[in-house]
């Protein structure tokens, strides 16, 4: 069975794991990027080649994309990016003007 890989960084590394369904977890890597706290509940992604952003790479089964897709709303657009595990992987990337934000320094959610 066909299998993808998903970089996830907010939601989905706490309470929004139970939509990864029966993922594996391939460990913990890096993207880069910046994370932005967008409200108190989840962050956005937006890239950036001089900053980190610290994650976990999941292997899904790629027909759970359209309840993530849905669960992630228009304020997202899924994109394939490079992990610093050198594997490449799909992520949400922030879609709007992130300058109302505040960035998150260090780049992980969890330490937010």
């Amino acid at each position: 069975m066909h299998k993808e890989y998903l970089f996830v960084y907010g939601v989905f590394r706490d309470y929004g794991k139970l939509l990864l369904a029966d993922a594996i977890h391939c460990g913990k890597a890096t993207i880069n990027g910046k994370l932005y706290r967008v409200n108190e509940f989840y962050p956005g992604f937006i890239k950036s080649d001089n900053d980190k952003v610290l994650g976990d790479v999941y292997l899904i089964d790629p027909s759970i994309f359209p309840n993530l897709d849905e669960f992630e709303g228009d304020e997202y657009i899924r994109v394939k990016v490079k992990t610093s595990s050198d594997i490449e992987c799909w992520v949400y990337e922030y879609k709007y003007d992130i300058s109302p934000f505040n960035e998150i320094k260090g780049g992980d959610w969890m330490l937010r």
